[in-house]
Parts: C-alpha cells; sequence; structure tokens
C-alpha cells in the first residue's frame, strides 16, 4: 500500500499492511536535527526518512523553524494567515490575548487572556483574519500538488472550543458560565462560524482528512461535567462538524471519559492522542474501537523525552501489538513529537515501527 491508502484504511477502522504512523505535530527545530541541520526539505523528504505516511502541521522551508504557536501581533497576525513565510497547513484562529515568550527557549505563552467581557467582543475584528481571504488557499493548493507525492495530508484547524478556553481563561471561562452565559456562547459561537468558513473552503482542495485540535481536560476530568458540554460546547462545535466534507481526527489531551460520549456524537473518524497519563489505551480499544480509528498514546511525558530508546522499543511494540491488531489504530506520540523529545528516542520510535508494524 502506499502511504495515503494506508492511513485511510486505519482511519475507516480497517487493517492495512502495516500500522500507519502520523503526528499531529513535530515542532521545526526536531524536523532540522532529523534532517541533519537542513532547512530546505520537503515534507515528503522528512516522512521518508522517518517511515511515516501523513504530513500536515508547518515546515521551516522559506523561513526560520519557530514554536507551534508564533508570538503574534495585531498588526501581524492577519498577513501571516494569507501570506505565510514557510510552508503551513495550519488553519487555527490566533489565540486573542497578549503573548508571551520564554527567553531561554523562545516557547511562547499566553500571559493574558483578553475575551473578559462584552466590551472585549470587538477584538474580533482586530483579531481574525478574514477566513474568505483567497490568498492563503491558493497558496496551499500549489503546495499540496508540488508536495503530495504517496502522503496523505491534512489541515490542522479548530472547532472552536480551545479558542474560548485559552482567550478568555478557564477561570474567567468557569465564573462567565454563571454569571454571563450568554457571553461564552457568543465568543463560541464566533470562533466556530470562522473555523466553518475556512472549512468551507479547505473542503475544496486536495486534503484527505481533517485534524482538530481542541484540549477540553486536563490528566484528571475534562474541563466540563456533560450537562456544561451539552450546553456551553457541543450546540458550536457541531457548526464546524457540520461543515467538514472529509474524515477527521478530533486531538484533545487529558482524560475525556467524562464526557466522550457526547464528543463522539460530533461524528469525528477518530480520536488522538489518548494520554497515558489520563486514558488507559486498553479501555479505549475494548469500548471505543468498533466506532472510532485510535491515534497516539506513545508517551510524551516520560518514554519519548527522558526514557531510553529500549524503553521506546518496548513501548511502541507494545501499541503495535495489542492495539494495532485488527485495524483501527494509528500510532504516535501522545500528543506531537516536541523540541525536547530525545533525538534518539524519535529514531527508536522509528526503528520499531518499521520492525514491527506490519500485519
Amino acid at each position: 500500500m502506499e502511504s495515503r491508502e494506508r492511513v485511510m484504511t486505519a482511519l475507516m477502522r480497517g487493517q492495512p499492511d502495516r500500522v500507519p504512523w502520523i503526528e499531529n505535530d513535530i515542532e521545526e527545530f526536531l524536523q532540522i536535527s532529523l534532517m541533519d541541520g537542513r532547512k530546505d526539505y520537503t515534507p515528503g523528504e522528512l516522512c521518508r526518512k522517518l517511515g511515516m505516511d501523513a504530513f500536515g502541521y508547518h515546515f521551516p522551508s522559506g523561513g526560520e523553524g519557530t514554536h507551534t504557536q508564533a508570538l503574534q501581533t495585531k498588526d501581524s497576525i492577519k498577513d501571516a494567515f494569507y501570506f505565510p513565510k514557510k510552508v503551513t497547513f495550519d488553519f487555527v484562529p490566533p489565540w486573542i490575548a497578549e503573548m508571551g515568550v520564554v527567553p531561554e527557549t523562545g516557547r511562547t505563552f499566553i500571559k493574558k487572556p483578553l475575551l473578559t467581557s462584552r466590551d472585549s467582543l470587538k477584538l474580533f475584528d482586530e483579531f481574525l483574519p478574514d477566513p474568505d481571504h483567497p490568498a492563503r488557499y491558493e497558496l496551499v493548493a500549489k503546495w499540496i500538488d508540488k508536495y503530495r507525492e504517496g502522503f496523505a495530508i491534512f489541515p490542522r484547524i479548530r472547532l472552536g472550543s480551545a479558542s474560548m478556553f485559552e482567550s478568555m481563561g478557564l477561570e474567567t471561562f468557569s465564573y462567565l458560565m454563571y454569571d454571563d452565559p450568554d457571553l461564552v456562547k457568543e465568543i463560541h459561537r464566533r470562533f466556530a462560524e470562522w473555523s466553518a468558513r475556512v472549512v468551507e473552503h479547505l473542503n475544496e482542495l486536495d486534503f484527505d482528512f481533517y485534524w482538530v485540535n481542541d484540549d477540553h481536560a486536563d490528566t484528571k476530568n475534562s474541563w466540563v461535567n456533560m450537562e456544561m458540554y451539552e450546553e456551553f460546547l457541543k450546540p458550536y462545535q457541531m457548526i464546524v462538524a457540520k461543515a467538514l466534507k472529509k474524515p477527521w481526527i478530533f486531538h484533545s489531551d487529558g482524560n475525556l471519559f467524562p464526557i466522550l460520549e457526547g464528543l463522539l456524537t460530533l461524528g469525528m473518524d477518530a480520536i488522538h492522542p489518548i494520554q497515558p497519563s489520563a486514558m488507559d489505551i486498553n479501555r479505549v480499544k475494548a469500548e471505543y474501537g468498533d466506532r472510532v480509528c485510535i491515534v497516539g498514546n506513545i508517551d510524551l511525558n516520560y518514554t519519548l523525552t527522558l526514557g531510553t530508546p529500549q524503553e521506546v522499543e518496548a513501548e511502541v511494540r507494545d501499541r503495535l501489538e495489542k492495539i494495532g491488531k485488527g485495524g483501527g489504530y494509528m500510532i504516535s506520540s501522545a500528543n506531537s513529537l516536541t523540541d525536547y523529545c530525545k533525538l534518539e528516542n524519535v529514531w527508536a520510535m522509528a526503528e520499531t515501527i518499521k520492525k514491527y508494524g506490519k500485519y
């Protein structure tokens, strides 16, 4: 099988010739290290070197490597969306927030969420790019044609929930669910409708599936219970879900079990990343493996970042043999391949998949 057929077979819960390897993200400094310092490689070259079957996210071609949530100013956000200076398949709205950066690492963080009152709704016009601006879509169509080869290709989008959580802050969100529930719903609706407009354009491009990233939980619990989910999240997530005309993977870190039944009604084809410290992948396979493809679970908290290559091999082989059995599984890290993953551990993962991934 070619990579694209392999991915799409597993995504539809079938059994391909081997377990596909896909990643939600590979941070660019790690990409450059994996490519021996080069910055001019194509997405296909990176996939072939690792043995991966799909690409999306972003690549340093055309610009320097940067961390995934770029430091933003209101003046630069829209131009960066319309006219990116590097190859990117990300179509997520910017955080409506004041951003900071860690000088030692260059990693960015939210210093101050800005959507905290009704007066702040005007910031949507200042921050959000025009979802109908043609420049970005025209450029991405050229990239797909240029780089497709035999790989599956995906864009990354949001349902609006993560954008709401991060732009409001969880504390403000929690208070306003009671103090001004209509404001919470209005903020989610605006983010969701923006994403839905973007999706309408992406549906016309030659992507194979979507990767939809919206964190809903930490390792202990989901941030809302089922009743809150049904009222504050699902109606607006459904705006985006109904616009999706291709298969899609839903991503959220943390423990999704309290709201998973509600989430599955959105109609996703796969769930990712089944974070080991929060969810038992064996339970997910047993209870939900006949309903969705399972993606992920190679531990980022320890195995890929602090463990040994031998520990990586053992964990990867376990998932291939147990969760891969019968199909409907794609292996990946339990979030993404970050710059702080050990290089030797990423290679150990690649070699183990190559050695033990065949059915």
